[in-house]
């Protein structure tokens, strides 16, 4: 639901209030969730209604993930009070915003459980399975959950118009984002790294929202984001513009949603692993899931003696969390050309700090001399008495993007338009972004002491791309120049148009890991030795599935306890180039009636829009291409017909 309000205070004082109100319900639930697949196959310590997921090393995944997910409601909130105020040659605009965003949250995870068979003890993933060696296993079924987080901003800009051919953009902007709170019974955990567990006499308490002093925030409030804006336009000659601009923005406090986190208390929640990464198992498949007890909310929460099998994954956000920063700059200059054309060339800078990165597990045994240990140990790593302990979000992202921007385009004039862009670009980072085109197989990060190797070209570089449109109508037929005067004729010859959409494009970074990690530390992955330059080979395309795209011989093994020195990305897959077609045809009867006849042709040449290649070395098909991009198709065609009166 939306409302607006715009209220003229004077000729030259307006006020516009806006209200957006959003209520939405979200459900998804597998068939699994009441297949009563674990009662009839006997699986102890499980939901026996549901079905478990099962994830064999080498093979596709057996049941869902996502059992059953309730979201009611899913409501926001957002109020605009925005005035402008126009004062000689001085435009000026201030006001503020508030949204409110609330997530009701039903969230069973996996109440039937998640087993995971690795290949470390075997070499073989399958044979795991059938021995019921289980390498790790998850359940969760989380009490319903009300998560909370609210935005305010307050801003003043002025554009004012120096003279009739310069014209200044000066402002200022402050944002905050509170942080995640829960609404009902402060039903929200979080995780001390220095306060003493009296469970191990070691580092590392699970902490509660609202208890022992805390406040019922996640975190600190990051109060410091101002964002000052400034640009210009210069028309320094006629016909002949200059345009630039710098701004600080922010993103948002999280990189990903975060209405489901920070359970723990507040859940059946159970995290088991390998005391040495697979070599022993975690527990054995006929004996189930072992045992998640509801516990007490007090320091000794989750934790087991040094030596005990863990049984608890605590998640946290950093007391001293950021929102992530952008500075961003930019100098074009623009030409009015004859013929109704237009040229332009610009250069786009936008470098990144305190960007939210992917969830990084900080329970890695540390490194000595580089390397990590010889063999895995429950015992080595630095919080012992729990699993995987996830860092949320952590602000520590960079990035840095440079480009080279053209433009020609030419307006609608003797029957044709069209519009050609060319981008020349490079893009850095040290994070990956929630969605990206190529990169690394997993999250993007090595060892939690390695984040200097994390930089890398981002798997969302694209170093060029062009892309074109163009509209013709052909010049013949009635009110065309060639007019035939002759029904026939034109019925047959008349009337047509064409429309063109071309895309050229180099391919996306990609990052090679190995299959098996055996750098023993609980690292995310483990990259490989590089031998040499990786180069693309000239006859991947003369059989896709069977040549390599790289030659694998240049990736090796690091070892046990080995740090690869392949870097997170390298250059680059497949690229890209595609053709759209339209073809359209008007019959007119009268001034007011009129038929068009048009085809379509998406991805008219049939090209393959090829993904990356197999990158985790140790699989079969490593170097091999084996699938498109997601969402690309083969040529489709389509024929309309759309009456006008």
């Amino acid at each position: 639901m939306t409302g607006s309000w715009i209220h003229h205070f004077s000729p030259t004082l307006i006020q516009d209030v806006r209200i957006n109100w959003g209520r939405r319900l979200h459900i998804n639930r597998s068939a699994g969730r009441f297949s009563g697949k674990n009662g009839e196959l006997g699986v102890p310590g499980v939901n026996p209604e549901a079905s478990a997921r099962i994830a064999v090393n080498g093979l596709t995944n057996l049941g869902a993930g996502n059992h059953e997910r309730i979201q009611t409601p899913i409501e926001t909130w957002q109020f605009v009070d925005t005035y402008t105020w126009v004062r000689g040659n001085h435009q000026i605009k201030f006001g503020g915003e508030w949204r409110f965003a609330m997530n009701v949250d039903d969230f069973n995870q996996s109440t039937g459980g998640r087993f995971n068979f690795g290949n470390r003890a075997t070499g073989v993933g399958l044979a795991e399975l059938l021995l019921g060696h289980v390498g790790s296993g998850q359940l969760v079924d989380a009490d319903i959950l009300e998560s909370r987080t609210d935005f305010y901003g307050v801003f003043v800009q002025d554009d004012w118009k120096v003279t009739p051919e310069f014209t200044l953009n000066i402002g200022l902007r402050w944002e905050l984002d509170t942080p995640r709170w829960e609404r009902q019974d402060n039903r929200q955990s979080g995780f001390d790294l220095h306060e003493i567990n009296p469970v191990c006499n070691c580092p590392g308490v699970v902490t509660f929202s609202g208890r022992d002093g805390r406040s019922k925030y996640a975190h600190d409030f990051d109060a410091n984001n101002f964002g000052p804006r400034f640009g210009f336009a210069w028309e320094a000659a006629r016909g002949f513009v200059i345009r630039g601009g710098y701004g600080i923005n922010y993103n948002g406090m999280y990189a990903r949603a975060v209405p489901f986190t920070l359970f723990n208390g507040f859940s059946l929640s159970g995290s088991f692993t390998s005391a040495d990464g697979g070599f022993t198992r975690a527990f054995r498949l006929s004996d189930g899931m072992p045992d998640v007890p509801r516990e007490e909310l007090t320091p000794a929460f989750g934790a087991v003696p040094i030596g005990d099998r863990p049984r608890l994954a605590p998640d946290f956000f950093e007391q001293s969390q950021h929102n992530g920063m952008h500075q961003q700059w930019n100098l074009g200059l623009q030409r009015e050309l004859p013929g109704n054309l237009l040229a332009e060339i610009s250069y786009i800078g936008n470098v990144g700090h305190n960007l939210g990165g992917a969830n990084v597990n900080i329970n890695m045994i540390p490194l000595v001399g580089g390397r990590g240990p010889e063999r895995q140990a429950q015992t080595a790593r630095p919080f012992p008495q729990f699993n995987t302990v996830w860092h949320e979000s952590p602000p520590w992202g960079n990035s840095a993007y440079h480009s080279m921007n053209v433009k020609a385009e030419k307006r609608y004039s003797g029957g044709m338009n069209f519009l050609m862009n060319y981008t020349w670009s490079k893009f850095i980072d040290d994070v990956e972004a929630a969605t990206e085109l190529g990169g690394e197989v997993g999250n993007g990060y090595t060892h939690i002491a390695l984040r200097h190797l994390d930089k890398a070209l981002s798997g969302n570089d694209v170093r060029h791309r062009f892309i074109g449109s163009a509209v013709y109508e052909l010049p013949f037929g009635e009110g065309r120049p060639i007019d035939f005067q002759s029904g026939a004729l034109d019925a047959i010859v008349g009337g047509w148009g064409i429309g063109l959409i071309a895309e050229f494009r180099s391919g996306v970074p990609f990052g090679v890991i190995e299959n098996t990690n055996r750098s023993n530390t609980y690292a995310h992955v483990q990259r490989p030795n590089i031998m040499g330059p990786v180069a693309v080979l000239s006859n991947w395309r003369d059989d896709v599935r069977a040549n390599n795209y790289f030659e694998p011989s240049l990736f090796a093994a690091p070892g046990p306890g080995g740090i690869g020195n392949s870097p997170r990305n390298l250059c680059c897959g497949p690229g890209f180039n595609g053709f759209d077609l339209s073809v359209h045809k008007w019959f007119n009867f009268t001034e007011r009636h009129r038929l068009q006849l048009r085809g379509d042709f998406y991805n008219l040449f049939n090209r393959a829009a090829f993904a990356n290649p197999e990158l985790r070395r140790g699989r079969g098909a490593f170097g091999r291409i084996a699938n498109v991009l997601v969402g690309s198709s083969g040529r489709l065609a389509q024929i309309s017909l759309r009456f006008e009166f």
